[in-house]
């Protein structure tokens, strides 16, 4: 399977404008293959972009979804989870919950990939965690005869996610891939959902923060220590409560087994480019920016030697500014915009030309041809 997940216990690191970014290129790459974006965040940022951005009312467009009668967003999904999967009644069909962007985008907006696919945020969303969080633990299944339910509440409502990326992969013969954006909190549950809704994570850090930094060494122990990490209280939660688990009914009650991602990619976000002799323009980071990287390079490979585990891919990503702003506003992904076309601007009523001449082509070309580096080492 092919899954990932963005997530640095910090905000602000950029994450899901690059998840929106990352989706849409890696949806050009591979345009025989199903690409689906899952927005776990209350904020609904990348939902925003991949509908429209501010200037095509993408978030009107999520309104219109979570004011729709079956509600194809993932408070919709995780409801039908919480309501159907306890009692018996079955898992929801993640087919009914996915939209097509292209189909909801404002008339006059560019077309992203039609291969590339949402599963919506909600800015509800919050009510429904406080659901999550409420459902108790069903008492020890006994008797002569045993009865009842018996499952993880916790590890149980952390595998919806992960039920509907394997019901994805399982509909398309695993000719997809899924990209999922998260909460920056680690204590709240659907950055656990996500976190265990992938198979890989990706996590970022800015080299002009150094919050974010060492948010990348809390990330990694909140999910791999072994007293206390991520995967070690799934692992409890199995131990307490072992297979075969029973539906409130009585009745088998089958869902997948959920571990932390894989650590499989860190990524300084947002460097800026630096021109080094004899080298084209945009051909490395600054040398601070460098310097960063390489500290932090060294000091997750500590910290996985720790740990014990794999140690990551290490990469980079230029910061857009402007280029990256239009985007955001017009939901649009880099390889979309063209020299010669003038861009609206947020709070301004002067649109932003893309010249054809000076350095505007050779900038433009080389933030396409760093985002499409990056793609090609995702499997």
């Amino acid at each position: 399977m092919t899954s990932f997940v963005f997530w640095n216990n910090k905000g602000g690191v950029g994450k899901s404008t690059l998840c929106f970014q990352v989706a849409c290129q890696y949806a050009r790459q591979h345009p025989n293959r199903e690409i689906l974006i899952i927005d776990l965040s209350p904020q609904c940022d990348s939902s925003r972009m991949v509908l429209g951005g501010g200037y095509h009312n993408g978030e009107r467009a999520i309104i219109n979804l979570m004011s729709n009668s079956s509600r194809p967003t993932i408070q919709g999904y995780l409801n039908n989870c919480l309501n159907d999967v306890p009692t018996g009644n079955g898992w929801p069909t993640a087919s009914h919950f996915i939209v097509a962007p292209n189909r909801i985008r404002q008339t006059g907006s560019s077309n992203l990939p039609q291969n590339l696919k949402l599963l919506c945020g909600d800015f509800d969303l919050e009510r429904t965690v406080q659901l999550i969080d409420l459902m108790p633990q069903p008492p020890v299944r006994g008797g002569r005869t045993p009865s009842g339910p018996q499952y993880s509440t916790k590890a149980l409502v952390r595998s919806f996610i992960r039920n509907l990326v394997d019901d994805f992969h399982t509909t398309h013969n695993n000719n997809c891939a899924v990209f999922i954006d998260t909460d920056p909190y680690f204590n709240v549950v659907t950055t656990h959902l996500g976190l265990a809704g992938a198979d890989n994570l990706i996590t970022t850090y800015t080299p002009g923060s150094q919050a974010s930094q060492y948010a990348i060494e809390r990330s990694i122990e909140f999910l791999y220590d072994p007293n206390s990490g991520f995967n070690q209280e799934l692992q409890r939660e199995y131990q307490l409560y072992p297979r075969p688990w029973y539906d409130n009914r009585g009745n088998p009650l089958h869902c997948p087994t959920i571990t932390a991602p894989n650590l499989f990619l860190q990524v300084c976000n947002m460097a800026t480019p630096y021109k080094q002799k004899g080298q084209p323009p945009y051909s490395s980071p600054q040398q601070l920016h460098n310097s960063v990287l390489s500290d932090m390079q060294q000091r997750t490979l500590s910290n996985c030697n720790n740990y014990q585990i794999p140690t990551p891919q290490f990469d980079y990503m230029w910061d857009f500014k402007r280029l990256g702003l239009i985007c955001d506003y017009h939901g649009i992904d880099i390889d979309t915009l063209q020299t010669g076309q003038t861009y609206a601007q947020s709070g301004s009523t002067t649109p932003y030309p893309l010249a054809t001449t000076g350095g505007t082509p050779i900038q433009l070309a080389a933030y396409k041809q760093r985002l499409q580096q990056f793609c090609s080492q995702l499997p």
